[in-house]
């Protein structure tokens, strides 16, 4: 007789952030391997500013599709309106349309170029407002 498995008392997240836990182009919330108690977002320990980071054995086109050609999680509406240079939209236009085959929105290709490079440069950000911040 086959052993019959308790599904409800299996936590989806905690197994699919844990093949997440070594991919650097994920968010480090997405990457999260500790279940979140009590609306805690559990966030890993940055890499140290000295450790370079390096790139995977993928291709720079497919880095490029995964990090930057995808529906953001959140819709468009939730978010702020802002101006970009009419130049700057009309490349995305263009990448949106060729490369992403008009499958991912303006909203969603910026929102992934900023995500990606806040997380890139978390580190220099912080210390640099730090420096920056003398109110006291």
């Amino acid at each position: 007789m086959a052993k019959k498995t308790n599904i409800e008392s299996i936590d989806e997240n905690f197994i699919i952030n844990s093949f997440r836990q070594d991919d650097l182009t994920l968010p480090l919330s997405a990457r999260a391997t500790d279940t979140p108690t009590d609306g805690e977002v559990a966030i890993p320990e940055s890499i140290p500013p000295e450790e370079p980071r390096r790139r995977k054995a993928r291709s720079k086109e497919t880095d490029y599709r995964s990090l930057f050609l995808k529906e953001a999680a959140i819709p468009a509406r939730i978010g702020k309106t802002v101006y970009v240079r009419k130049e700057y939209h009309e490349r995305i236009q263009l990448i949106l349309r060729v490369i992403g085959k008009d499958e991912v929105s303006l909203f969603s290709y910026i929102d992934n170029v900023l995500a990606h490079h806040f997380d890139m440069f978390q580190e220099d950000i912080k210390r640099l407002y730090e420096q920056n911040n003398n109110i006291f």
